[in-house]
């Protein structure tokens, strides 16, 4: 199986999304925006990666060359990570919470080789992480869309602004699947350099008791 191509694709964190609605106990804050962001990571090392935040504020698109996970590597190719840190500004007497993650991309996977893609959240020195986790079992050659809720749902300390931290990792495996079979000879890849892929949170807003 070929490399993935390493052309520069978005990946776009829409957290204000939000800021248009999605919430039921009260409407967004105003004034609310990211203000910076740094990353690290196996799959976003040093100069891979370019980010901008948008003129509001509302959305940052990162764009990746190293984000990719496949059999081709060696077990260091087999898992890759890019961390997102996040400063929020927003005004005081509010909270809120990443409540769900929509991934959408392509992978193949030859038979019983499976691929992984995990999301998790969590706020600097805070306990407690918000997941997401979806698996996909070879043989698999598509695009594929995945959306769900975290859980559990961390939400921000009142009367505090730290950072949100966003992990993502893929991950492909082909000696480790469910119904415990494998194909060690077997292939696959999943990708997050490729030109459609993108990763979109809905946020929670609440007024701080």
């Amino acid at each position: 199986m070929a490399a993935s191509a390493k052309t520069m694709a978005a990946f776009i964190l829409a957290a204000i999304i939000v800021l248009l609605g999605v919430t039921a106990r009260a409407e967004p804050p105003p004034e609310s925006a990211i203000d910076s962001f740094t990353y690290m990571g196996s799959g976003c090392p040093a100069n891979s990666a370019v980010g901008e935040i948008s003129k509001d504020g509302q959305v940052l698109t990162m764009k990746f060359s190293e984000f990719s996970a496949t059999t081709d590597g060696g077990n260091a190719g087999k898992r890759k990570n890019c961390q997102i840190s996040l400063k929020m500004r927003y005004p005081d007497g509010w909270t809120y919470l990443l409540e769900t993650v929509m991934l959408r991309g392509y992978t193949r996977l030859d038979d019983k080789v499976k691929a992984v893609h995990r999301v998790s959240y969590y706020f600097t020195g805070e306990q407690g992480q918000g997941k997401f986790i979806k698996e996909t079992l070879g043989e698999f050659d598509d695009n594929y869309e995945h959306s769900g809720p975290f859980s559990p749902l961390i939400s921000s300390k009142c009367g505090l602004n730290r950072n949100l931290n966003v992990n993502m990792e893929v991950r492909v495996d082909n000696g480790d699947n469910p119904d415990g079979q494998a194909n060690p000879a077997g292939e696959g890849f999943i990708d997050v350099d490729m030109a459609d892929i993108t990763v979109t949170f809905s946020v929670k807003w609440a007024r701080c008791p």
